[in-house]
């Protein structure tokens, strides 16, 4: 995978085509999808406005392979994620999953160089390579699950801190309005 450092600029018009700069052409989702698996930086920029719609198109590219192909997100995660929407700790889920995402990425990254280096024999690399991809598709379920339940337990863990400062929030500022009131009261 190739790490481009220039950003890939996408226009997108109202009818909802998208024209890729770099080449001249018109292109469609599926098309960024694989600039991005090649590791392409992109910014989709919205003809009529400039603004910068990027974050949308990523959002429509995982809505399409959720509902298309292979999920990655359960139902209880994004009921969990929807819940942290309004919430003190809202600011802290991106970093937090972007960490677990870097953690993620590391791991991979190590156990592939492990696995190369475990053996010479190319017949034998091939068949770790093929059991780690298997893993990444899915058809390992018990690695996964555990994979799974402990991003599962860490967010649940943060929704009871959560909880736990918006009760003691909640307790902190009864006690003001009761130093406040005290003295007024009859």
């Amino acid at each position: 995978m190739k790490q481009s450092k220039e950003i890939r600029i996408i226009k997108k018009y109202q009818n909802r085509r998208l024209y890729d700069t770099a080449t001249s052409t018109y292109i469609i989702l599926e098309d960024i999808k694989q600039m991005i698996v090649e590791g392409e930086t992109i910014k989709v920029l919205d003809v009529k406005t400039g603004n910068n719609v990027t974050r949308s198109v990523l959002l429509q590219i995982i809505l399409d392979e959720e509902v298309n192909s292979s999920q990655i997100f359960r139902d209880d995660f994004l009921l969990q994620i929807i819940r942290f929407y309004g919430k003190a700790f809202q600011p802290a889920i991106s970093p937090f999953l972007e960490h677990s995402m870097e953690m993620l990425r590391q791991t991979q990254k190590q156990f592939i160089s492990q696995m190369r280096g475990v053996s010479t024999n190319k017949e034998q690399l091939n068949q770790n390579l093929e059991k780690w991809k298997d893993f990444w598709d899915g058809n390992s379920g018990n690695l996964q699950q555990n994979m799974f339940d402990y991003l599962t337990q860490s967010t649940n863990q943060f929704l009871q801190i959560q909880s736990n400062m918006q009760e003691q929030i909640q307790h902190q500022r009864d006690n003001i309005i009761n130093m406040m009131t005290f003295p007024f009261k009859k």
